[in-house]
């Protein structure tokens, strides 16, 4: 990849971690297999993994409180982009198909003491700042 578009442009690679149509099924089951599915693409010039989980709090892999992105960092050593529920404060789908109920937001001081921890680099948001139906 990086010898296709040259050492001044960015790669951002992002992959998710569950499906909205099962939300059982992974990409990865343990963190040998999330390190053999990431080292090739870091090699090949990724500098950011941007890492969709459906709830960025919840922790990947058993054992270890890091969620995907703290993975995807620890085993690459490339900054991360964690994205998965942020600023929602439930299940986002519930919000969609309730139409009676409304989002509130939630509380940042978890998700900035993780980013303050360098679990990950960056954060995304996505289906919060989504208005209307």
């Amino acid at each position: 990849m990086r010898a296709a578009v040259g050492s001044d442009y960015p790669i951002i690679f992002r992959f998710s971690q569950w499906k909205q149509q099962d939300y059982s099924a992974r990409l990865v089951q343990t963190p040998e297999a999330l390190g053999e599915f990431l080292q090739p693409l870091s090699d090949a010039g990724v500098d950011i993994f941007h890492c969709s989980t459906r709830r960025f709090w919840e922790p990947e892999f058993e054992g270890s409180e890091l969620n995907l992105a703290g993975w995807t960092r620890k085993l690459t050593g490339k900054p991360t982009i964690t994205v998965g529920s942020v600023g929602l404060d439930g299940e986002f789908l519930q919000f969609m198909v309730n139409t009676d109920k409304v989002a509130q937001p939630a509380s940042l001081e978890h998700l900035l003491e993780r980013l303050g921890n360098d679990e990950f680099d960056l954060v995304a948001v996505g289906r919060a700042l989504r208005t209307g139906r």
